[in-house]
């Protein structure tokens, strides 16, 4: 494993989510200043979803085929900037056009950045993509954080602030010597194994599946990052202490994916998912619930439950679709979580329609489908080692 190469991955992973999560503190803002309703507020992720992760399987045919390694440094500028100016749009079609360019450079980042994780793993290429996973679990969880320094403590304008980190990162990564970080799919030396894994036959019902496990959980996982502030402030929760709670949720989802991956060596990816899918409605129905002390510690328990399988979808889809890492790639954190975002803007539609607190109670509900979902997966043996 090469660790320095990987770390930069990581550090890279975290940025372009970061720049991207700073979406929940800043939209309640701009909800204020240009009188959105919850659909518009919604539809902003949505198009955020719709360029940086639909469109991700398109960029990783291409990272398969064509020297694309200058996708993971310019990703990484290109995401920064565009997030980093949303502040300074002058109004609501401008912020839909910035936030869907900044789904751009996300989408051409992670395919891409995911094969060259393949290539520095070595041998312990679970282990190498649950770190990478946790990188983007790590920036949304951090995205709230630099949210809320930038935009509560200097103004909307302060977004810009994203810039410099991501330019610093990228040049970094850009002048690392070595090739880690620059191989291309027709030279590496591991061209000839995935060839070989491609002669296997693809079980396409088992990949559907494990798409809409992905979906169902994105969609989930989407809209309470983007409504769970907007629930608490109805509860009485300052927007500055909701963006911490919101932290909390994505940083303890960070953590055990992390630990999703190792886990799967023990249960199988199918039981990391099932268990976890099925203790999720549970959790988050007590955090819905609970106030006082007892709010942090469900909402570490619910994030945690949430995105326990994150790592693991991605090794299932890799061992579904061997030969074909961007294409795979681009399948679960692309397709997969960009269909679920999609999801964001019938969860505003259903807040206008029922009530915030109505529409956070049905989406507690739906990871127990995802549950019933992974108990028709079948498996592939290279799903479960690293």
């Amino acid at each position: 494993m090469q660790k320095i190469p990987l770390f930069l991955l990581f550090l890279g992973h975290i940025w372009v989510d970061a720049s991207q999560g700073i979406l929940p503190v800043v939209l309640p803002k701009l909800k204020e200043l240009l009188e959105l309703n919850y659909f518009q507020v919604g539809l902003v992720m949505t198009v955020l979803n719709l360029t940086a992760s639909v469109v991700q399987p398109v960029f990783g045919y291409i990272a398969d085929r064509f020297r694309t390694g200058w996708f993971i440094p310019w990703g990484v500028i290109w995401t920064a900037v565009t997030m980093g100016m949303i502040g300074w749009a002058p109004g609501y079609v401008s912020i839909l056009i910035l936030v869907g360019l900044a789904g751009l450079g996300a989408a051409a980042f992670h395919p891409r950045a995911m094969m060259a994780v393949f290539w520095v793993s070595g041998m312990r290429k679970g282990l190498g993509q649950a770190i990478f996973a946790t990188g983007g679990n790590t920036g949304f969880a951090l995205g709230p954080i630099v949210g809320s320094f930038l935009v509560l403590g200097f103004g909307i304008h302060a977004t810009v602030g994203l810039v410099i980190p991501g330019v610093l990162l990228a040049l970094v990564i850009i002048f690392y010597p070595g090739d880690s970080l620059r191989r291309e799919a027709t030279k590496s030396g591991g061209a000839s194994e995935l060839q070989n894994q491609a002669a296997n036959p693809i079980d396409w019902v088992s990949l559907v599946l494990v798409c809409l496990i992905v979906t169902l959980r994105s969609w989930v996982y989407v809209s309470f990052m983007t409504y769970l502030p907007m629930f608490w402030e109805t509860q009485g929760i300052l927007l500055g202490k909701g963006s911490l709670l919101l932290t909390v949720f994505l940083g303890a989802g960070a953590a055990a994916g992390l630990y999703g991956g190792h886990l799967s060596d023990r249960l199988g990816p199918r039981g990391v998912i099932i268990v976890s899918m099925l203790l999720y409605p549970l959790f988050a129905s007590l955090m819905l619930l609970g106030n006082g002390i007892w709010l942090w510690f469900l909402v570490a328990a619910s994030g945690a439950a949430l995105l326990c399988s994150f790592s693991v979808t991605v090794i299932l889809a890799q061992g579904l679709l061997p030969g074909h890492l961007g294409l795979a790639s681009g399948l679960t954190l692309g397709l997969g979580f960009g269909m679920g975002g999609l999801g964001v803007a019938l969860s505003g539609w259903m807040a206008d329609a029922m009530g915030l607190a109505n529409t956070m109670w049905v989406l507690a509900l739906v990871p127990v489908i995802s549950s019933l979902l992974a108990a028709l997966v079948k498996a592939q043996p290279s799903s479960r080692k690293p």
